[in-house]
């Protein structure tokens, strides 16, 4: 079976343009319990742009990203931010197939206080049985007490936009953006496809993303079967509590113990 991927080697010369176009305001959620961490590891790194909230915070600071170019933006940022940088490790691996060792030569894994998966991350990986593999990699990698949170579109809401739409413009360094956006929706193989235009006076650059989705069901079930809790279930940033017409589904979870 094919399974579509998004070419994020690709996006990374525009990704962090894309979200100051359109901010979605995620790290309100992140900060709450970030602030009870001394350790992180961020699954979908990106650029960095979760991290860059909160480099002054002192925290250990592990980033994993399957793009080579995403990580390599993620240094150049990090570069001039002396002596914050030495809390930060990045590592180019499938979140998926991700095992980091507590010492070189232990068998035992190296934990952390909180895991995020953030801009919808878990949902890149592929369909649902590497979705299975990235949240087992995280939990073989979280503390007993710790927090793993992980987002999702609630794909109650999703529509067959057939014709672009503007999804948001702003001027930056005296040029204006506009961003526009279609998707198809194959409910059978619960893939979502998104189509962007980034347009200037001049360009028109076009990405493409695959994001293969969750309904709330099926996170129940995974939760059973792997042997963790769903603490809180927020439908967005804002810690509004999750109802059929949210937008999001983010998913605080702990380890079930006994």
């Amino acid at each position: 079976m094919i399974q579509y991927k998004t070419n994020y080697d690709k996006w990374a010369k525009y990704y962090d343009l894309i979200y100051e176009i359109t901010p979605p305001d995620d790290s309100k959620i992140y900060k709450k319990y970030i602030k009870n961490s001394k350790s992180v590891l961020e699954m979908g790194i990106g650029t960095g742009r979760i991290l860059l909230d909160f480099i002054q915070s002192n925290i250990q600071w592990t980033g994993i990203d399957n793009s080579e170019a995403m990580i390599e933006i993620c240094k150049e940022k990090l570069e001039p931010l002396q002596p914050l940088k030495e809390n930060v490790y990045l590592i180019k691996e499938d979140m998926a197939k991700l095992d980091i060792k507590k010492e070189k030569n232990s068998i035992l894994n190296k934990t952390f206080d909180l895991i995020i998966y953030p801009s919808h991350s878990l949902m890149s990986v592929g369909e649902e049985k590497e979705q299975i593999k990235a949240i087992c990699s995280g939990l073989k990698h979280l503390s007993n007490e710790g927090i793993l949170i992980f987002d999702l579109h609630n794909p109650n809401n999703y529509l067959l936009n057939n014709e672009y739409q503007l999804l948001g413009s702003k001027t930056i360094k005296n040029k204006k953006y506009l961003l526009h956006s279609k998707s198809d929706v194959d409910f059978e193989k619960k893939l979502h496809s998104n189509h962007q235009i980034l347009e200037t006076e001049r360009d028109k650059i076009e990405l493409k993303s695959h994001e293969y989705f969750l309904y709330l069901e099926d996170v129940i079930r995974i939760s059973d079967e792997l042997g963790f809790e769903i603490v809180n279930l927020y439908g967005n940033y804002n810690f509004e509590i999750f109802n059929e017409f949210s937008e999001e589904m983010i998913f605080i979870c702990k380890k079930k113990h006994g």
